[in-house]
């Protein structure tokens, strides 16, 4: 299929803006609504009506060994949720996503998410719409800057089909995966996340997603519950990132040998769980709407919240296809649902319906866990069109806030990308050029590399005299960094016979390219003397070494410069 010309068109830049807008809108739309029915259908293809036990255990396990030799093998790049690779793509790659990414999400999402794994649909489809609309500027060869700008257009359209919540959507794109709220890139995201739900509610009709109890505050002192409720989220938030991260991570260090089968791994404890809990399965968003109008008894809420943390640990952690948004909703309902249960009991004055916690807890629980407070607000208010709720809701979403960011540094999308060597910037802006020095402009890109073979002894007798630190192994195979400090320290101890040690890269002081200079000499004088400059997108890909005497050789003119 040949590319258009553009311009033979005879459009302004900003008409063409405009239509790529309003078609990766309708595109993307329509993807998240073809990925909604699929994964129904999958589900429904896998275990019918009324599945048996030995349905329930196989089907995850089985479906997983086929997703796993497919992310393994033809998309290694859409594991997880996909908002944070959406977030790389963005910061670090000028927009560019490989058309295979779509694809290959949209297919082992629908197999994930069909067999029964705890995961949710919202995540994939923000990267199967920024992947759409990067692949469409792509196809149009537009220049990077345009590309870049089409991502979070396909992001907030996708969202907002998948959600049926348009301006959560945007506000979702400008807060998670641009990170700055006053982007220029409003209108286009607004435009695009309209055209989709038109689109999708076209097609599905205009039902609300959930069917929630009408909001009251019958008592003032209620809000005391809405503080409890705020607090027992945020510790719940907190267990949740820090059990997600710690099973990632218990799985990322598996031999790579293993990396095909983990998937199926999971499926298989999946599988076991379904057995005893089968309403953990999938998105489980009918339990959502049973909490939301009161439907479940207090034990079972309890029982669904703490299995459904569990099951999504297990499915995300073994690298499958799929997000943690729903299963934050999910939790967060169970939650909010029980401690509105629990308040009537306790409470000696009049407290509303649990439906109402149960709304609270979705949005004090996203706010914990996605670090997206403004979006969990807009969230919850579309759902319900009620002003009146809004008051509990920033009262529960705040301490949420609160508790998560202090015992929970990293957010969870960003801890995400830290586990896979990936390092954002911290502002939206920092990833744009900068005016004055950057590590880039002081930087050597005659990088020493020493044999990861040699002894401490004999390490430290390859390392030029004038060297404080040698990077040990090839550009290809990074060991880390060998310190002669600590190669003296081995071989005074009579221990320069055995194999040098070298230090983790991202253990060690480092800058990136884009890191000002003020940056690069405050960490100039936390190392030994010499600073590596690693890529953001990969940690392990070293670009070049800073030392003192590459500055000044920037910085400061030579004899011969001096005296032109």
């Amino acid at each position: 299929m040949s590319r258009p010309d553009l311009a033979s068109w005879r459009l302004t830049p900003a008409q063409i803006s405009l239509l790529l807008t309003v078609v990766v809108g309708i595109i993307a739309g329509l993807s998240a609504v073809l990925f909604a029915l699929a994964i129904d259908g999958a589900q429904h293809l896998f275990f019918g009506a009324t599945p048996s036990v030995w349905r329930l255990i196989a089907v995850p396990a089985l479906v997983s060994v086929l997703t796993g030799i497919l992310l393994v093998r033809v998309f290694p790049g859409v594991r997880g949720s996909g908002v944070p690779q959406t977030k790389a793509a963005y910061h670090l790659k000028s927009g560019v996503i490989d058309p295979m990414v779509p694809i290959g999400k949209f297919i082992t999402g629908i197999l994930c998410i069909g067999s029964g794994h705890s995961i949710g649909r919202e995540g994939p489809s923000v990267q199967i719409g920024a992947g759409i609309a990067s692949w469409a500027g792509q196809w149009l060869r537009l220049p990077e800057a345009n590309i870049r700008t089409l991502v979070p257009v396909g992001a907030s359209a996708a969202l907002s089909a998948a959600f049926n919540t348009p301006v959560a959507a945007v506000i979702f794109t400008l807060e998670e995966i641009i990170g700055d709220l006053n982007a220029p890139l409003l209108g286009s995201a607004v435009l695009s996340s309209v055209t989709a739900v038109v689109v999708a509610r076209s097609i599905l009709g205009n039902e609300p997603l959930f069917h929630v109890p009408q909001y009251e505050l019958l008592h003032s002192a209620e809000l005391l519950a809405y503080v409890a409720l705020g607090l027992i989220a945020g510790a719940a938030s907190v267990a949740f990132s820090k059990g997600m991260l710690r099973a990632r991570r218990a799985f990322l260090d598996l031999p790579p040998s293993t990396r095909m089968w983990q998937p199926a791994m999971g499926g298989l404890a999946i599988g076991l769980l379904l057995v005893f809990v089968p309403e953990v399965a999938g998105v489980g968003y009918g339990y959502v709407d049973q909490a939301l109008n009161g439907g479940l008894l207090l034990q079972t809420m309890l029982v669904l919240c703490v299995v459904k943390m569990v099951a999504t640990i297990v499915s995300y952690s073994s690298g499958n296809a799929g997000g943690v948004f729903a299963p934050t909703l999910y939790f967060g309902a169970m939650l909010g649902g029980a401690v509105g249960l629990i308040a009537r009991e306790v409470f000696p004055f009049p407290v509303g319906e649990p439906g109402a916690y149960a709304l609270v807890g979705m949005g004090a629980l996203f706010a914990g866990i996605i670090r997206a407070p403004m979006t969990s607000v807009f969230m919850i208010f579309e759902i319900t069109q009620d002003y009146a709720i809004i008051v509990p809701l920033m009262v529960a979403n705040m301490l949420s806030l609160g508790i998560s960011r202090r015992y929970q540094r990293v957010p969870l999308y960003e801890a995400f990308l830290l586990q896979d060597g990936v390092h954002l910037p911290k502002t939206a802006a920092s990833a744009e050029s900068s005016a004055g020095w950057r590590a880039v402009d002081v930087m050597s890109s005659q990088v020493p590399w020493a044999d990861p073979g040699l002894t401490a002894a004999g390490m430290l007798d390859a390392m030029p005299p004038d060297a404080a630190a040698m990077l040990v192994g090839t550009p290809d195979t990074v060991r880390g960094l060998a310190r002669r400090d600590h190669l003296e320290s081995q071989v005074a101890a009579g221990r320069g016979a055995d194999p040098v040690t070298a230090l983790p890269l991202e253990a060690c002081p480092h800058v990136h390219a884009d890191h000002s200079i003020d940056v690069v000499i405050e960490r100039l004088r936390q190392s030994c003397g010499m600073v590596p400059v690693l890529a953001r997108s990969d940690v392990q890909r070293v670009e070049g070494v800073i030392t003192r005497d590459t500055i000044v050789g920037i910085l400061v003119p030579d004899e011969t410069t001096s005296r032109t």
